[in-house]
């Protein structure tokens, strides 16, 4: 069995990610099993525990027997400390243990604190090739690295077929908040919900996301999407959209949704950038904002772009003719 190891925050209950892992997985070819660091299992592939002290010999062994080790997502960021260090230490393993590292689709940082970014400086030095998935973090990488094999790419959710919509309904807003420190933030976010003047639709990409929703006055439902396309088709339910979690957004984008981003980190602020939207003082886009055409153009692009470049690797290190 020739296997790749994929690494990431999957099996927690999380709408993105969980969309990325699929993505990744249907751009395999069969003769390539993937071997998962998750937190719960998945009806396909190979689980291994993404975390805690029995996990560590499970994944160098993983790491051993494959010729790639991938990352993908957000990873290597700093807002806990166990965010640079977890994905940070699993990088140097992977290479020392003969395995390739890569990032495909990944977003990096922030790395705020030098300690931070000497650790993964370090680590990054073993990555052989990456595509980050916005600007932010492929500026953040290239300042670490400049000489690196960096390339611009774009999230795995582009893999997925989203049909862009112009029938929406009259007066829906659909909403997604997720818990978040700034509470300054959550309340401005709530404030702007509460002044729109209709039916008011909750979306929860993750369970903890109820409780933060449930705050906002008049909410008539909310529904508990974790399927990145089941996402996208709901918003044909909508008039508009406020959102925080990064792959809702990118639903409500690709759909054509006219959305309100509340960019809570770097992704959000980068995906609000690459749509042109202006922030206001709270980091909360002003006014509801549809993706333009370059916006799916150059996202479409870069998505094929990454995905050649990936399917090579493949063909490189399995030694296999087509995929």
């Amino acid at each position: 069995m020739q296997s790749i190891l994929l690494t990431g925050f999957f099996g927690e209950g999380n709408l993105g990610d969980e969309a990325i892992l699929k993505a990744i997985c249907e751009n395999l070819p069969k003769e390539i099993t993937p071997i998962i660091t998750s937190g719960s299992k998945h009806s396909f592939g190979t689980d291994i525990k993404r975390r805690g002290i029995f996990s560590v010999v499970p994944y160098l062994k993983a790491a051993y027997q494959s010729h790639v080790t991938l990352f993908a997502g957000g990873i290597l960021q700093d807002w806990s400390w166990e965010g640079a260090t977890f994905f940070a230490h699993r990088i140097i393993a992977a290479a020392k243990m003969g395995s390739t590292p890569v990032l495909f689709g990944a977003g990096i940082g922030p790395l705020r604190s030098e300690k931070a970014r000497k650790l993964v400086k370090k680590a990054l030095t073993f990555v052989k090739i990456a595509y980050l998935r916005d600007k932010t973090s492929f500026e953040l990488y290239k300042s670490l690295l400049p000489n690196a094999n960096i390339h611009l790419g774009t999230d795995w959710t582009w893999h997925f077929p989203i049909e862009n919509n112009n029938n929406f309904k009259e007066n829906i807003l659909g909403l997604n908040l997720r818990q978040w420190k700034d509470s300054n933030l959550l309340n401005k976010a709530i404030e702007q919900i509460g002044s729109f003047q209709g039916k008011k639709i909750g979306l929860s990409a993750r369970d903890g996301d109820i409780e933060t929703i449930k705050r906002v006055a008049n909410i008539e439902e909310i529904n508990n999407i974790k399927d990145f396309s089941d996402c996208a088709s709901f918003c044909k339910n909508l008039s508009c959209g406020i959102v925080m979690r990064y792959h809702v957004a990118l639903a409500m984008l690709r759909s054509g949704l006219p959305t309100k981003l509340v960019c809570y980190d770097d992704k959000v602020k980068a995906l609000a950038d690459s749509t042109n939207m202006k922030l206001d003082e709270n980091a909360i886009s002003l006014g509801f904002n549809k993706a333009s055409k370059s916006f799916f153009d150059e996202n479409h692009f870069l998505f094929t772009k990454m995905k050649n470049s990936f399917t090579e690797l493949l063909k490189q290190k399995y030694d296999i003719v087509t995929i």
